[in-house]
């Protein structure tokens, strides 16, 4: 398409409109209304700085509220035609016939990453200013040397073994596979030696005197009560020993009603559909440890596919999440029993890098919240920091503006960076050996730069044959 026909096509789009007004709005928050040349020209009504606060402020969130009614009005799905759907009807039978000949190797869209979208198909002004510029060695590749079939890797060939992305903490050096056997099989917190509470991090003695006072405040409350737990729901509630306790039993009943905490641990409850769904959803794994030696656990958000939440139950979607949940839990209290000292927390190192405004899907994010809450409310503090790294550029200048409202004790556990920033924000927090060879560090598992499998790149959502599964167990 020529320069100017791109351009007269993208002042078509409403983004751009609210885009040019947000940055306006955010400049003019920048100018010192006090100097006389501004006076000159201001209208009388409009010489209040209260009155030109609530100006921009109204401006920002009409923006605010036409991005949500843009995103509402769909869920990012290609409107079919009635040609395209006849062609579907005559071609998808046959596709399907093809790949249960054959295996396939599919596009991904990582592999063309460094690249802007083919502006004829999907331009637009958004997805440019959401682009992030990669180089050629960050495009990601097939790993293929854990064994198995293309269609049916190890993990997914034995009941005893579990999928890469939870094994990655039992790396001592990187570059190699980890043991892929499953967690010894025993309750949350059985095998916890009680010395250990005088060695939890950054625990002081008016804390620990705190644990012991919630311990003795639910101690007719069914549940684990490890010094671990105990100080996770403390902290959870900024040491109020009341809202701690009236935090655990709450959790605790959830758990213990659900049963799926319970039965993850013990492999008494089935795991095979999550089992299948692991490479998918979440796109996250264990992999390195950071300076204090706390695990470093990678989400590539960008990569997550919102579409798969959206027609998955939501049954599922929780037990899935407690699934994750556990299976990290039991890699750290692996870790801690070998290395004789308390790992409670995980530094999560959140991958921006291939995040569109194609990747919104509302009904798939309300799902999402789900799993969110599902995670704070009943599992609290295991993240020890968040970092979010190949940031889009619109996104990173406006945290660099907003990261000023925030305390300093926020911003230090909140870092954000863009592409060019991203190697020098993880090496801050961990040995460059750990950080994937596509993000600038040294790590390589066979061919993959990004370190797959432990670290999933998922090229789609689960198999048709998974979602068939799925809906006939949870809705049946």
């Amino acid at each position: 398409m020529p320069p100017e026909m791109l351009i007269a096509r993208s002042f078509q789009v409403p983004f751009f409109w609210l885009l040019v007004s947000l940055l306006a709005a955010i400049a003019g928050a920048r100018v010192h209304w006090e100097s006389s040349a501004t006076e000159r020209w201001l209208p009388d009504w409009l010489q209040s700085v209260d009155v030109q606060w609530r100006v921009v402020s109204t401006g920002l969130c009409m923006n605010l509220f036409g991005v949500l009614w843009l995103l509402a009005g769909g869920s990012g799905k290609p409107r079919e035609t009635k040609r395209g759907q006849e062609l579907q009807e005559a071609v998808l039978p046959k596709v399907a016939h093809f790949e249960s000949q054959a295996p396939v190797v599919r596009k991904s869209s990582c592999q063309s990453a460094g690249s802007i979208p083919d502006a004829e198909d999907s331009f637009n002004w958004m997805n440019l200013c959401c682009w992030t510029p990669r180089s050629e060695s960050s495009s990601v590749m097939r790993h293929n040397s854990y064994g198995g079939a293309p269609d049916l890797p190890m993990w997914l060939q034995d009941d005893s073994t579990l999928h890469p992305k939870f094994c990655g903490y039992r790396l001592k050096e990187p570059g190699s596979m980890p043991s892929l056997d499953r967690f010894l099989a025993e309750p949350l917190g059985s095998n916890v030696p009680p010395h250990w509470e005088f060695m939890l991090p950054a625990c002081g003695d008016d804390e620990r005197m705190k644990c012991r006072e919630l311990r003795e405040r639910v101690r007719h409350v069914r549940g684990s009560k490890d010094p671990i737990t105990i100080l996770r729901f403390l902290r959870a509630r900024q040491g109020s020993v009341e809202a701690a306790a009236k935090m655990y039993e709450t959790a605790m009943r959830w758990r213990e009603g659900t049963g799926y905490e319970l039965g993850f641990r013990l492999n008494n409850k089935d795991d095979w559909l999550h089992r299948r769904v692991d490479s998918c959803w979440p796109p996250t794994g264990l992999m390195g440890k950071d300076y204090d030696g706390d695990p470093v656990y990678w989400n590539r958000m960008g990569l997550g596919n919102l579409e798969f939440l959206e027609q998955a139950p939501s049954e599922f979607l929780v037990q899935h999440e407690v699934y994750t949940i556990t299976r990290l839990m039991q890699a750290m209290e692996e870790a801690s029993r070998l290395n004789n000292k308390p790992i409670m927390n995980f530094t999560v190192v959140a991958d921006l890098g291939e995040l569109s405004w194609r990747s919104f899907n509302i009904k798939g994010i309300m799902k999402y919240k789900v799993c969110v809450r599902t995670l704070e409310d009943n599992f609290p503090e295991l993240v020890k920091r968040i970092i979010a790294i190949r940031v889009p550029r619109l996104a990173y200048t406006i945290w660099n503006i907003a990261s000023h409202f925030f305390d300093e004790g926020t911003r230090a556990k909140i870092q954000i960076a863009d592409g060019q920033h991203t190697m020098k924000v993880l090496s801050e927090v961990m040995d460059p050996k750990w950080i994937p060879e596509a993000l600038g560090g040294t790590h390589r598992i066979g061919d993959s730069p990004w370190c797959e499998p432990i670290i999933p790149c998922p090229r789609g959502p689960p198999s048709a044959e998974t979602m068939r599964a799925l809906q006939a167990a949870y809705e049946s």
